[in-house]
């Protein structure tokens, strides 16, 4: 079954997709809505969320979604303008701490285009993994911002970050640009300042780690394919991939390294050029809205405020091709693995194909409910299924856990060598 999971990640996509997309230079000019419209957008996402949000039980128990949104609605109504409105909305959203259900306003991306640098959290240490600035390097450690603690720092922007899994929180706050202030200064731990301007970030590339644009495929002397798989987001990678897989030939292994892969859409052609075993998909919950049964609950004590009747669908189960490649396997994933990259990867595993090896994935996915507003570049997105691994453990804000673990060093960075991949292929190719 085809699944569509448009979107990011984790960020955790919501939180960097907006920040990452341009304005088409040919898009028609947008306006900002008036009080009318905005109370017509406000009163759009309460009839969605109210209808298919599909993750009421990931809230906690004193989750007071009416007190919330009469808050919200009050503070949309009352914005000064139009940021003041969307930043409203986003934090509105983000209050229902789930991967694939978010707001986004175009405009906000056209303030902060470009990303200054990238950081992940290295043995408990904030590291720097790109960069475009001077006097900021891969493997440098950031210790102070503004002289305050990156967590204090951080606090303000975290309530922007609409995530699943809580401990990958902070991780996308970094990337939520639209919400930090313009100018702010980095500490390293070595005692050196640095001054950010995200107003004029350089136009150079990011230095040190970076997912390339494009799916690559690497023979490497040792025989391992390594196919390097960015996105599932347009076809053309997954294409690629299933491309390489058919002209694998002779190799001793293929290597698949998704790290960084945000999703798009489930890769099931890929799925069938590799899988050797029977596998099985994700059981998920959607809400299922029936009138009468909300009427009778109205002289019941009330209808809940977000759906709690579900319909349980799956798993799924499918059976191997008989040309599919059959010689060893492996997968490299790290945190920025989400939606459809994770429903590749657990297929991967529940079809005992290989290893599964590097990081834990980002715990987000499924199939966002969308709404847009063309005329003023804003659009919303709630997620309707709630996913579970097949045997019914939770997979939301958990993710899919590797059989190796195989963390990044501050050290690789430095050196600008990859070790994670160096240890990967090596274990690909263990007896």
């Amino acid at each position: 079954m085809r699944q569509w999971v448009r979107g990011a990640v984790l960020v955790a996509l919501l939180a960097v997709a907006p920040l990452r997309a341009q304005q088409p230079a040919s898009a028609p000019a947008v306006r900002d809505p008036n009080l009318a419209e905005r109370a017509y957008i406000a009163a759009t996402a309460y009839h969605v969320i109210k209808r298919y949000f599909a993750h009421a039980e990931g809230l906690p128990a004193d989750f007071d979604f009416e007190a919330r949104y009469r808050a919200y609605l009050a503070e949309a109504l009352a914005a000064p303008d139009r940021r003041s409105f969307s930043l409203a909305s986003i934090r509105f959203f983000a209050a229902l701490r789930n991967g694939h259900t978010g707001f986004s306003d175009s405009q906000l991306t056209q303030d902060v285009p470009r990303s200054p640098f990238r950081v992940a959290l290295i043995d408990g240490k904030w590291t720097v993994t790109s960069s475009r600035l001077v006097g900021l390097n891969p493997g440098d450690v950031i210790a102070k911002v503004d002289g305050k603690s990156v967590a204090e720092w951080l606090a303000p922007i975290r309530p922007y970050v609409g995530v699943s899994n809580v401990a990958q929180e902070e991780r996308y706050a970094w990337n939520y640009r639209a919400a930090m202030p313009r100018r702010f200064t980095l500490g390293t731990d070595d005692g050196r300042l640095v001054a950010v301007d995200l107003a004029s970030v350089p136009d150079v590339p990011l230095r040190g780690r970076v997912a390339p644009d494009d799916v690559t495929v690497t023979k490497r002397p040792d025989g391992v394919l390594v196919v390097r798989i960015p996105s599932f987001d347009d076809p053309r990678f997954e294409n690629a991939a299933v491309a390489a897989v058919k002209g694998a030939g002779d190799a001793r292994a293929i290597l698949f390294d998704v790290r960084g892969n945000g999703g798009g859409s489930t890769p099931v052609n890929l799925l069938a050029a590799i899988m050797t075993r029977p596998y099985r998909g994700t059981l998920y919950v959607t809400p299922l809205t029936v009138a009468e049964s909300d009427a009778h609950q109205v002289f019941d004590g009330g209808v809940p405020a977000l759906p709690n009747q579900m319909i349980r669908i799956g798993s799924d189960h499918t059976q191997p091709q008989p040309r599919a490649w059959a010689g060893k396997a492996a997968v490299l994933m790290d945190g920025g693995c989400g939606s459809a990259c994770e429903d590749f990867v657990l297929r991967f595993r529940d079809g005992k194909r290989g290893p599964i090896l590097g990081e834990t994935s980002g715990g987000s996915t499924g199939q966002p409910y969308f709404t847009a507003f063309p005329e003023f570049g804003m659009s919303f997105r709630v997620s309707t299924k709630r996913e579970y691994f097949p045997d019914g453990a939770p997979f939301e804000g958990v993710g899919v856990r590797p059989d190796q673990a195989i963390a990044p060093t501050r050290a690789e960075l430095r050196a600008g060598v990859d070790t994670q991949l160096e240890t990967a292929t090596r274990l690909v190719l263990a007896p």
